[in-house]
């Protein structure tokens, strides 16, 4: 009996954990002001280096994933050392929590919250 008791003691503080845990939902951006491009520049920097990346104007607004390719390697004068290279893209997916907007690097692990973003649940 008292294990009956401690199981559904159990089951119930996991189910009010579940409820107040908010879960990471595919989204895209509503739109991109400046301040959020400077955010999404400045954390792809952080994982994939250099000074800055080009960004497309409507960048997240219609897809939930972003992918930056690396740098093909260049000789002194600017030309391509081979013809094509097989180094990965870095992927970057956009979700949201609650009402905020974050930005996730799963190779990494990382992500950062883009202050004054405004998002919504991708269409499925």
């Amino acid at each position: 009996m008292r294990a009956i008791a401690l199981l559904l003691s159990c089951c119930a503080v996991m189910l009010a954990a579940c409820q107040h845990s908010r879960a990471a939902e595919p989204a895209v951006l509503s739109n991109v002001e400046p301040g959020v491009r400077q955010q999404l520049n400045d954390f792809i920097v952080s994982i994939v280096g250099g000074t800055s990346v080009t960004l497309a104007d409507d960048v997240l607004m219609h897809s939930t994933e972003l992918f930056i390719e690396q740098r093909m390697p260049v000789d002194s004068q600017g030309r391509p050392l081979d013809g094509r290279h097989s180094l990965p893209s870095y992927r970057f997916v956009l979700v949201r929590v609650g009402d905020s907007c974050i930005l996730q690097h799963p190779g990494s692990g990382k992500s950062v919250r883009l202050n004054g973003a405004r998002c919504q649940l991708a269409p499925r």
